[in-house]
């Protein structure tokens, strides 16, 4: 082998070695990710439904203005 093939495969070796010898530090069940889920749509939802009733109107207003010319 080369020395270049050989360097490969040690550290390809030593990856695999770390990732499979590693626990996960944060473990997260169905309940955490839908109080997340839940968390995430009430700080998001009426920002987001605010830029979506923005966008509604500016699509009306361009409309009437094409219609004006």
């Amino acid at each position: 082998m080369t020395r270049e093939r050989l360097s490969l495969s040690w550290s390809l070796t030593a990856l695999l070695a770390l990732l499979l010898a590693c626990r996960p530090v944060i473990a997260i069940g169905w309940g955490e990710l839908v109080a997340l889920a839940v968390v995430i749509a009430l700080l998001l939802g009426p920002v987001l439904w605010r830029l979506y009733r923005f966008l509604a109107r500016l699509r009306h207003f361009e409309e009437m203005d094409r219609k004006k010319k």
